[in-house]
């Protein structure tokens, strides 16, 4: 059983995987640009708070999450 939820996944409507990723590089390209405005919307709250160091963690957590990300891409080295 998948344990992703059904929103998760791209319908495999077609039997062309071509599309089929295709659609799911859209979904995840979406995914990204929700993203980077939800961490323009942070340093925003960032800098109104500026003695918080509980956006620093925010952020390191979300790197270390890209980094997993990255290599389990096959990312020889993740940027520094």
């Amino acid at each position: 059983m998948d344990p992703r939820s059904p929103s998760e996944r791209v319908p495999m409507e077609t039997n062309n995987a071509n599309d089929a990723y295709r659609a799911a590089r859209e979904k995840l390209d979406r995914r990204l640009t929700a993203l980077n405005h939800v961490i323009r919307e942070h340093a925003e709250r960032q800098y109104k708070d500026r003695k918080n160091w509980g956006y620093v963690g925010d952020l390191n957590d979300l790197v270390q999450t890209l980094d997993g990300v990255l290599e389990s891409f096959g990312a020889k080295e993740t940027p520094k």
